[in-house]
């Protein structure tokens, strides 16, 4: 935990040093709550501080926020978080493709899966090319509207998918930077930052990004994604173009967009009777 205390003034240390008086206390709230999908302003409000990268200190695209949260309020998140992952495990309704904040998954396995693409390709003397896709923001961009849609899709209905629409709506942040704090301003987007539930409402937010890919192999570690095809005639360079602009597709009916910068095209392995093809981005 951060040792630094939230918005609410409660520091980690105090809740860490007097957990055995407080639990009973905080399972009260927490459950009083959830019963009536109720959650206190204080614990709706982020610090963010801009931490500078490198660079121009000029530009403010060289500063990452840190957002620091209610230390209470992610002790209830653990909570929750620990139940939709129960619910999304045991439903199967996590893409199999996603290595990103998975229990049991990570970047190695996401490597090891696409390596095993690679090899089987070359051991059949054909040809694989990838795509590396990478969202602008991605965590910021998020609309809360349509992600509650996909909670719902996701069968987290009940009191914990009210409680949900309560956590992203009317979130509050100020900034705080050389001592100084500004006005409270309103989150408009994203999946709330230095929240404990960010990441899990991530990965169901992106969970459909490949619902409509035909033929093509998806890889996804959170937003960084990865489409991939064997090509051994121009048919499936054709192929692997169509799955590219369904991802596109998908991106502009999310509300959401690819950093261009970032787009790679990668190709393992012979095809002495294909030339490289060219794949267009950003439906070009």
């Amino acid at each position: 935990m951060n040792s630094s205390a939230g918005p609410d003034g409660i520091p980690a240390k105090f809740l860490i040093n007097t957990k055995d008086s407080i639990a009973t206390p905080l399972k009260l709230i927490l459950r009083k709550s959830l019963d009536e999908g109720k959650i206190p302003d204080l614990f709706k409000l982020a610090y963010v501080t801009p931490i500078h990268k490198g660079g121009s200190k000029l530009k403010p695209e060289q500063y990452r926020p840190v957002s620091l949260t209610s230390h209470v309020m992610k002790i209830f998140e653990r909570v929750i978080k620990r139940n939709i992952m129960k619910h999304l495990i045991e439903q199967n309704l996590i893409n199999p493709g996603q290595h990103g904040f998975v229990p049991g998954r990570s970047t190695k396995t996401q490597l090891l899966q696409h390596y095993c693409d690679i090899f089987e390709t070359l051991s059949e003397g054909t040809r694989i090319d990838t795509i590396f896709l990478d969202f602008a923001k991605a965590f910021d961009k998020v609309d809360h509207d349509i992600l509650l849609q996909k909670v719902a899709k996701h069968k987290i209905k009940g009191k914990i998918g009210l409680w949900l629409q309560e956590f992203l709506n009317s979130r509050k942040y100020r900034v705080v930077a050389n001592g100084e704090m500004s006005d409270v301003q309103d989150v408009l987007s994203g999946v709330p930052q230095g929240t404990v539930l960010a990441a899990v409402l991530f990965i169901i937010m992106i969970s459909d990004v490949d619902e409509n890919v035909k033929s093509s192999i998806v890889r996804l570690f959170a937003d960084d994604t990865r489409i991939s095809r064997k090509i051994t005639s121009e048919e499936d360079k054709v192929l692997l173009q169509k799955d590219l602009n369904v991802i596109y597709d998908w991106a502009n009916k999310n509300l959401m967009k690819f950093n261009e910068n970032k787009f790679e095209q990668m190709s393992h392995g012979e095809a002495k009777t294909l030339k490289l093809n060219h794949i267009k981005h950003n439906r070009e």
